[in-house]
């Protein structure tokens, strides 16, 4: 497992947040605000600018030359001596030792470097960084690839989470205002130039993540191939250097973003001379000096046709839009869409989601600053949360043992159970006395006295474990609200309005891992209940026999004979029944005696308390957080 920087309130005062895309790379940072509570920090993200023309996105193009490393636009001023250049080089990690992961490393390194340049208030140790992946690498293999590449470059990691996630917490701030429509169910449309990625998400149910290959650059090679190829003279171009073959990619890239930004009825004109991409002392400067790229379209339904008859790509569209609607989310209400990506902004695209998901088109949200910057600033906002969060679960779990094993909590659970034990088994003896003087075959005090025996044996076998888990249950439900204070204040950062209401009830996501929990503990206490049951019956019966061998052994002179038999067992079982305040105060004192001495006991529900509340925190807050991986 990489070894990532774990959050240190004294010690770290940013969080970076980098989303390395396929075709472009945008990086975002935020103060870490240790002090504030919740609910008083403010979503104080800034844009990191990487490009030294003051862009906040770069291109994702590297090239060596003379051993350095050129990133951006800058790695395609050297088409001819340079090592390698590559654009729309990320892929999915196999090896830390493979050509395309090293290259990504190297690349992961120059764009930490530039922000370490860029942004002079970050130090060797102040910050940590937060990075997005695809959603689609869903593999733990891929991940932790991942994970020691950007270790490997340098970076001080403190986890990554997926494109989509990121782009769902940006989505929750009150900037972009889509809170409504994930919590009853939404979808973040994620379009990069690699992948095409949803993420299904609601206050009800977990996320569901599925990609496909339809990221734009598709797109970008059926305007390379089908508008700037069609030239004789640049297809021969082509042939001669291929070394140029990425740059003119580049440029059909950008001739499409061109198009995509500008209003859909105009005409689109990016014809532009090869000498734009070959450097003046190259051998093909004056050979191609009057040959231009033809890219030239009167307006994006031309642009759109062409797509579509070369590529088919808004018919694959349409087709991954239903396969995920249907085999991934079938039934499930879809309140709004959410996009990110910057091919996201393509005319196209919301009228098809629109239709395909039967929704208003002002349901389908697009962020009006930027859609290429969505996913750094959620990674931004989200791993500073997660890192004030981490923090505060720890120092609650560190808490637990204090606030569960203090004196005055233990001193009344075990009244509590002292009281519900006693009260339960004088109901059996109840219970014994009613049936005797009903339906008793004589009016000897032994046949009671073998009832009440009975029944308290019976009580012992079936009935003191159930008896002490109710009152555990009962008890964690009323006695526990310090922790549920501190962990609605964890739980407030990540979702406002989704607080426990008590922590015997959890009102978020799948239970079934607190009831689990439950069920150990109960398991746990059983154990104990099993070896001081027989205690308990013995304190039972010794403290009614107190009275039961008095009554017992009382002269039989008040009884006449010409009284009815029933009526005779009657006032003999009442004389028990009438000394109930007395036999279950001399019971309960036994009891809390027993219990207060019993060292096993005391042990065991300090550790079950603890292992629960270990567990209610985890589960409580892993439904509504967003996972840092």
């Amino acid at each position: 497992m990489a070894n990532l920087i774990v959050p240190n309130k004294y010690k770290h005062k940013y969080v970076v947040g980098i989303d390395f895309g396929h075709g472009e790379t945008s990086a975002a940072v935020c103060p870490i605000e240790w002090d504030k509570s919740a609910g008083q920090r403010v979503a104080n993200y800034e844009d990191i600018y990487l490009d030294p023309a003051q862009n906040r996105v770069i291109t994702s193009a590297i090239c060596r030359v003379s051993g350095s490393l050129l990133i951006g636009d800058d790695a395609f001023e050297h088409m001819t001596d340079n090592e390698g250049l590559r654009i729309c080089f990320k892929q999915k990690p196999e090896s830390l030792d493979g050509e395309a992961e090293k290259l990504m490393i190297d690349y992961m390194e120059a764009i930490y470097a530039r922000i370490r340049e860029y942004r002079t208030e970050l130090t060797d140790s102040n910050h940590i960084v937060y990075i997005a992946r695809p959603s689609g690498w869903i593999e733990e293999n891929t991940k932790e690839l991942y994970r020691q590449m950007a270790i490997k470059a340098g970076i001080p990691l403190g986890g990554l989470t997926s494109e989509s996630r990121a782009a769902i917490f940006y989505a929750k701030s009150p900037s972009v205002q889509f809170q409504k429509e994930i919590s009853q169910g939404a979808i973040v449309f994620d379009l990069g130039s690699s992948t095409l990625d949803f993420t299904y998400i609601s206050d009800t149910a977990k996320p569901i993540d599925f990609g496909y290959d339809l990221g734009a650059s598709i797109i970008d090679n059926i305007i390379f191939e089908n508008m700037i190829l069609k030239d004789e003279k640049v297809f021969e171009f082509l042939n001669k250097y291929p070394v140029y073959t990425d740059a003119l990619k580049f440029q059909a890239r950008k001739f499409k973003e061109t198009a995509y930004g500008r209003n859909e009825n105009l005409k689109t004109i990016g014809d532009f001379p090869l000498t734009k991409i070959i450097n003046e002392d190259e051998e093909s400067f004056d050979e191609y000096a009057r040959t231009y790229v033809p890219l030239k379209i009167a307006n994006l339904s031309e642009l759109n046709t062409l797509i579509e008859k070369n590529g088919h790509y808004i018919e694959h569209l349409k087709d991954a839009l239903n396969h995920f609607r249907t085999n991934k989310i079938p039934g499930k209400k879809v309140s709004g869409v959410f996009l990110t990506g910057g091919a996201s902004r393509m005319n196209f695209i919301r009228p098809l989601i629109a239709e395909e998901f039967n929704l208003p088109l002002e349901k389908i949200k697009i962020d009006g600053n930027d859609t290429s910057l969505t996913v750094s600033r959620g990674i931004a906002l989200l791993g500073t949360t997660d890192a004030i969060t981490s923090v505060l679960v720890s120092e609650l779990k560190s808490q637990l043992p204090s606030l569960i094993n203090n004196d005055v909590m233990l001193s009344n659970l075990t009244l509590e159970l002292a009281s519900n034990i006693t009260n339960e088994s004088w109901r059996y003896v109840d219970s014994a006395c009613s049936y005797w003087i009903k339906y008793g075959k004589t009016t000897d005090e032994d046949e009671l006295k073998r009832m009440i025996e009975n029944n308290l044996r019976d009580f012992q076998r079936n009935r003191v474990s159930t008896v002490v888990n109710e009152t555990l249950h009962t008890y964690i439900k009323n006695s526990t609200e310090e922790i549920r204070k501190q962990m609605n204040n964890i739980i407030s950062r990540y979702a406002p309005g989704r607080e426990i209401a008590s922590t015997g009830r959890v009102e978020v996501g799948d239970i079934q891992a607190i009831n689990s929990s439950l069920s150990n503990m109960s398991s746990e206490i059983a154990k104990i209940c099993d070896s001081i049951s027989n205690v308990l019956a013995d304190i039972l019966w010794v403290a009614l026999g107190v009275f039961l061998w008095g009554i017992f052994c009382a002269p039989y002179y008040i009884y006449k004979y010409f009284r009815s038999d029933e009526s005779k067992r009657k006032d003999k079982a009442e004389k028990i029944l009438d000394k109930k305040s007395k036999i279950t105060f001399d019971i309960q004192s036994k009891i809390i005696s027993e219990l207060n001495r019993n060292s096993d006991f005391r042990n065991t529900i300090s550790k079950s308390f603890s292992d629960y509340f270990t567990k209610l925190i985890e589960t409580n807050i892993q439904q509504v957080k967003i996972p840092i991986e």
